[in-house]
């Protein structure tokens, strides 16, 4: 079904070369998570996409960090694999020997296009769990929030098309576009972005990103507030109270009442007219909001997270899970095989 990496440790570390440089890069990033994480979860998750017939695959472990390596330093497709070709350290990331071939960067499109966002989401999930085990994960509070995609389109092209056209601006663009699933979102009454947008769930004491959901940019983020609680919660459904409060901007309000039968405080930010919340709960979780705006910045500015990579809803969710998947990587990394010391700070 799977190619062997038996090749890997006979031939890679074969040779007190290649150990001299590995060695030196020690406390690398990637060379860190090899120590931390077990990737070989992988396998038991996606192998029902798979045949035993024909030629056997290349090992999924492999191409999900392709993946993950493509996400980590913002590389196109074909980057990430001549790179993985003469990189030292990502063939040690990769398990592959100097003797193995490195799988063509449009085995990327099909391996995703074969596991779908439902294998990823197993994948992204497998992490989160990973986090909780390592004690990563507190069960106090959550933040919610979204930000803007911009898709893989021309929009300026196509709102000149529809003024030449004489047409509807935005209808023209949705009828139009090569992206079925993008639509115009509103930032403000005069700010506006055609693409998607990303729903998120982080954990504030470590910014782990707990529950990912990608929709058209035209859909509402309190749309998103409940069932994205209660992806957390199916996860941890054996903890009695998984989370016990949650805070979002005012965009969020309205599901009180839903979050009381979950047994979840409710500290959302409420709108102007709206009784202001004074507690002392409500004030350190409204401080702590800010927070994940952060996270979103290191995902668009490192991970591409700001700019669609391919067309459909669903291919630019799995480029969402891939970014905050890397992302708790790295948290995850950092804290069950911290940077030494002296190395950090010098």
């Amino acid at each position: 079904m799977f190619q062997s990496n038996a090749s890997f440790q006979s031939s890679l570390f074969g040779s007190f070369a290649y150990e001299k440089i590995l060695e030196r890069h020690h406390d690398h990033l990637l060379m860190r998570m090899v120590r931390a994480i077990d990737f070989s979860f992988i396998q038991p998750l996606v192998e029902d996409c798979y045949s035993n017939l024909g030629r056997k695959a290349y090992d999924p472990v492999c191409m999900v960090k392709l993946l993950i390596l493509q996400t980590l330093y913002d590389c196109s497709e074909r980057e990430i694999v001549e790179q993985a070709d003469t990189n030292l350290l990502f063939r040690t990331f990769l398990e592959r020997s100097l003797d193995d071939d490195i799988p063509h960067w449009t085995l990327l499109g099909k391996f995703r296009e074969r596991l779908g966002e439902e294998r990823f989401t197993d994948i992204f999930n497998r992490i989160v769990v990973m986090a909780k085990e390592a004690g990563l994960l507190d069960e106090k509070l959550r933040i919610i929030d979204s930000t803007a995609v911009s898709a893989k389109v021309d929009v300026a092209r196509h709102l000149l098309d529809a003024e030449e056209a004489d047409d509807d601006r935005l209808n023209h663009l949705d009828r139009r576009s090569p992206d079925p699933d993008a639509r115009t979102g509103h930032k403000t009454a005069t700010k506006q972005w055609y693409g998607y947008k990303v729903h998120t769930s982080v954990d504030p004491s470590s910014d782990i990103v707990t529950a990912v959901e990608t929709t058209s940019a035209n859909v509402a983020d309190v749309d998103q507030f409940i069932p994205l609680l209660d992806k957390e919660r199916a996860l941890f459904a054996d903890t009695p109270r998984p989370i016990r409060q949650v805070t979002a901007d005012k965009a969020y309000v309205g599901r009180t009442d839903e979050l009381t039968r979950r047994h979840i405080r409710d500290y959302t930010i409420p709108k102007k007219n709206m009784t202001q919340k004074v507690s002392t709960w409500f004030r350190s979780a409204r401080r702590k909001r800010p927070k994940v705006e952060r996270i979103f910045a290191e995902g668009k500015t490192n991970h591409h997270l700001g700019r669609s990579r391919y067309w459909t809803r669903w291919k630019n969710h799995i480029q969402s899970l891939l970014v905050f998947l890397t992302m708790n990587l790295k948290r995850l990394t950092n804290a069950l095989q911290p940077i030494p010391r002296a190395i950090a700070a010098a």
